[in-house]
């Protein structure tokens, strides 16, 4: 069992934070697109980016892990709202049973680690430090969602070959039963969710002293959180009409919502 020292030294010089720049989430966005495309999930755009309506939202953040100005590895909460979340299109009863009990939910999405950082080996140690680096991301997510979002709790549709790395972190079955995604190429898909309020007692419960470490006493980095990169009309227009079609192919119920989110915007310049 590798403890949390060893774990820190191993990701030494990684700096976890909110994207800052539209460099960054364009960076962000095309990690997610190569390293989809590399487990098929994708198919070939000109734009080698991958994002979707729902990064439009100035709610939405994403995160980033970087080596030198490298981002090595991300992932995006979005928060629900009128458009619902990505996985709304599979799991829209399941995810409308927790809003019925008043909940607040997010989805952790676009969630994608380079490849190119360890190498293409297989072996265990690889492995683990593909794991650990998906957990100390995790960390500043579940920050995040607990402390600038007071969420009720973290959604996420995974492949079911990654369920037992989100199991570890107490993620439940949401329900429905394995799907299958048209958007990723038809991969399977599970759902999962995440009780904030009751992660301590599940980690107390179970004997992880080493996760309730990590991620309940050790203080939040509030200076992760500062300076998000606020979208401006110029990169609405780069990343979602000029980059990516992605206003083309939003419905006018979306167009009309991101509108409402930006009242000062004239979105007839930044869609023309």
């Amino acid at each position: 069992m590798i403890d949390n020292v060893t774990m820190k030294s191993l990701f030494e010089g990684i700096e976890y934070r909110v994207a800052r720049s539209r460099e960054e989430l364009e960076k962000a966005y095309r990690l997610v697109y190569q390293e989809y495309r590399k487990q098929g999930y994708l198919d070939e755009n000109t734009a080698n980016l991958q994002a979707s309506v729902y990064n439009a939202l100035p709610q939405t953040t994403t995160f980033v892990a970087l080596i030198d100005d490298v981002v090595t590895a991300t992932a995006t909460i979005i928060p629900d709202s009128p458009l619902g979340l990505p996985m709304d299109d599979l799991y829209q009863a399941e995810l409308d049973d927790l809003r019925a009990q008043g909940k607040q939910l997010c989805e952790v999405s676009m969630l994608a680690s380079s490849s190119e950082l360890f190498g293409e080996g297989i072996s265990l140690m690889l492995n683990a430090k593909k794991m650990f680096l998906i957990f100390f991301l995790f960390k500043y997510i579940f920050d995040y969602v607990r402390i600038k979002m007071d969420m009720d709790y973290i959604c996420i549709a995974v492949n079911p070959k990654h369920a037992n790395t989100y199991d570890s972190l107490f993620f439940r079955n949401l329900g429905g039963g394995t799907k299958y995604y048209s958007k990723v190429n038809g991969a399977p898909a599970i759902a999962k969710y995440l009780n904030i309020q009751t992660v301590d007692q599940q980690c107390i419960t179970n004997g992880r002293q080493s996760l309730y470490k990590m991620f309940l006493t050790e203080p939040a980095n509030l200076d992760k959180f500062r300076d998000k990169v606020q979208l401006g009309p110029e990169d609405l227009r780069y990343f979602f009409v000029e980059k990516m079609k992605i206003f083309k192919d939003a419905s006018p119920e979306q167009l009309s919502y991101l509108k409402s989110c930006y009242p000062s915007y004239d979105f007839s310049r930044i869609i023309a």
